[in-house]
């Protein structure tokens, strides 16, 4: 015979599912900054911080260099993520021969910062060269197809086949002399996650002007617009005042119980580890163009 559990019992179970969703709902909302649809499968390089930096707190975008660094294993984007590891991302700046900037929107339906802006980015896979990882950003978010590419002393150049067959040479050179960390924690609102970075600055040379060059850009691409450089630093200078204090106020509320937590999105460019990273690469490219 059949027992019908009481209503007591049913709003427990309820209760239960809707925190399990609730959960799994948030954990996906604001996890990396460079974190795809496409790469939440992927296996990414880890690494140990040199024996210099026991003991230290290393700050947001300290310059790290690479070949120090101790490898640890590879694991899923995912539990390097959970766990804290540090692995490596690439940001580009992508600039026409007029001196433009790419800027893409991201789609309301992706996970991860839905509906703000962002230059190119990509994290490296687990056994992908540094330059490998740019070139196959080029080539999933902006439909190119690499010809060939050859290493220089300060970066590297690529001949690139456009989506109306014409071939491209695109020079790529670091905006920083090393990586910078960023890092960036999620709290106890997501299970004490932790964005640890490497993060390449690169600036992309294409050799003609946007209109001229036919792209595709991802599926997960809303938008996207080009502007110059005074633009770009009105903007997120802009940005930075009208949310840099709301998240101050969200990061001193949730430093509780000994985890930190950066607070939410907020901004144009979603929150203020991006915006700063960003205006870091702008305050370079002010020096190089």
């Amino acid at each position: 015979m059949f027992r019908i559990w009481p209503h007591r019992t049913y709003g427990v179970v309820i209760l239960f599912l809707l925190a399990c969703f609730l959960h799994y709902f948030f954990w996906h909302v604001d996890v990396a900054y460079t974190t795809t649809t496409k790469e939440q499968g992927e296996t990414v390089a880890t690494y140990n911080f040199p024996p210099i930096y026991a003991g230290q707190v290393i700050p947001h975008l300290t310059p790290i260099n690479p070949s120090t660094l101790i490898p640890r294993g590879s694991y899923p984007i995912d539990a390097a993520h959970r766990n804290g590891y540090l692995h490596t991302g690439h940001c580009l700046f992508i600039m026409d021969e007029s001196g433009l900037l790419l800027f893409l929107k991201r789609s309301s339906d992706v996970v991860t910062c839905p509906s703000t802006w962002s230059i190119l980015g990509e994290h490296s896979i687990a056994n992908e060269l540094a330059h490998d990882t740019v070139v196959r950003g080029m080539e999933e978010e902006l439909g190119l197809k690499k010809q060939v590419s050859s290493l220089g002393p300060d970066g590297f150049a690529a001949d690139f086949q456009t989506m109306s067959n014409n071939s491209i040479h695109v020079a790529i050179q670091n905006i920083t002399q090393y990586p910078l960390y960023y890092i960036r924690h999620y709290g106890p609102r997501l299970d004490n996650r932790i964005d640890s970075q490497l993060t390449y600055l690169w600036l992309a040379r294409l050799p003609k002007r946007h209109d001229e060059i036919q792209i595709k850009l991802d599926d997960e691409v809303a938008d996207h617009k080009w502007i110059s450089l005074e633009e770009f630093s009105d903007w997120i200078e802009a940005d930075a005042r009208d949310h840099d204090k709301e998240e101050e106020e969200e990061h001193n509320l949730r430093h509780h119980g000994g985890k930190k937590d950066d607070g939410p999105p907020s901004g144009d460019f979603c929150h203020h580890t991006i915006r700063t990273l960003y205006a870091k690469g702008l305050e370079n490219l002010k020096l190089m163009i």
